[in-house]
């Protein structure tokens, strides 16, 4: 494609074709309109922003899922996204077109709108960039800071560690991993697409939660110090306690990655003090989960591995999916 704005034609056919499916959308993307409007009656809005930068296949759902899981994490319920696609100049209508209609797809997975954004052709950069912005609404006595955890809370992960690392790495890299990978693993990472969303859990565990976090990049590690760093708290995890699939233990494996460090959307850490109501909750509503530490006084973060050994997390990690794509 030739560098500058995206073709209006292109945009007109896979964009600017879609009719508000919300009641609380009051300006969709048009021709010409570099903003959208949504009613958001007596609601708080909630809005974030996340690039795309580790992802080469679904880029574009990846995008949605990121900033609902942000959003999600404050309590909020997703309502629309903005995304900025910026394209390398060898690359080809088709793969742009591709990014849209994975973008719409996550959309309509969600319930959400695309509001707009920008598009372009670019040489600055040297694969597909997505930068998103979610807008959500939540209650005033429903919304959740991840500074609020408190002494003697418990930590809740759930599903599994490791899920959209997995996820990426089997995209990228399918035909090498498939060589050791069972077909029950294979079937397992695909079917990931539907588990990289913690929209669910986290309309659930808002009546329950002190603090939510999604965990993405740097993994548990990665959540957990973020957490800690903003309510002034430490923690112990135990690794006994985490329950990790086979097949993100394979791919972790392969490629000598910690999964513990691993970008990991499609799992919500949550401290509580009524973790026994909110374990029940979840599960009722088949979402597994597990309780795998406690929020501490003194601010230090201790993992402490299956055979003992005391491991402090005192730095923000390095994901480990950088070390092969």
């Amino acid at each position: 494609m030739k560098i500058g704005k995206i073709p209006i034609e292109i945009l007109e056919e896979h964009v600017f074709d879609q009719k508000p499916e919300r009641s609380d959308i009051l300006l969709a993307p048009a021709i010409g309109e570099d903003s959208a409007a949504v009613d958001i009656k007596s609601d708080i809005a909630v809005i974030t922003m996340d690039p795309i930068t580790a992802a080469g296949s679904m880029i574009g759902y990846l995008s949605v899922v990121v900033v609902c899981n942000d959003l999600a994490a404050a309590g909020a319920e997703p309502i629309g996204v903005l995304c900025t696609v910026l394209m390398p100049p060898e690359s080809s209508q088709e793969e742009f077109i591709q990014i849209l209609q994975d973008i719409k797809e996550a959309c309509k997975r969600f319930n959400i709108q695309l509001l707009g954004g920008h598009s372009e052709v670019s040489p600055v950069v040297t694969k597909p960039l997505i930068v998103s912005t979610g807008f959500g609404k939540v209650q005033r006595d429903m919304l959740i800071s991840t500074s609020k955890a408190k002494v003697g809370d418990k930590i809740i992960i759930t599903k599994t560690l490791g899920i959209e690392g997995t996820f990426i790495l089997y995209n990228e890299k399918k035909e090498k991993l498939k060589t050791f990978l069972t077909p029950e693993e294979v079937s397992e990472i695909e079917n990931y697409i539907n588990k990289l969303s913690v929209i669910e859990e986290g309309l659930v565990a808002r009546k329950y939660a002190s603090s939510m976090h999604d965990i993405t990049e740097g993994g548990l590690f990665g959540a957990i110090f973020e957490v800690c760093k903003a309510s002034g708290k430490g923690a112990r995890i135990y690794e006994e306690k985490i329950v990790l699939s086979s097949s993100v233990k394979k791919v972790s494996s392969f490629y000598n990655l910690n999964p513990y460090k691993l970008i990991s959307s499609g799992s919500m850490l949550i401290t509580t003090d009524k973790e026994n109501e909110l374990l029940y909750e979840l599960k009722e509503k088949g979402i597994d989960c597990c309780v795998v530490g406690e929020i501490i006084e003194e601010p230090k973060i201790e993992f402490i591995s299956s055979n003992g050994e005391i491991i402090l997390i005192d730095e923000l990690p390095i994901d480990e999916i950088y070390k092969v794509v």
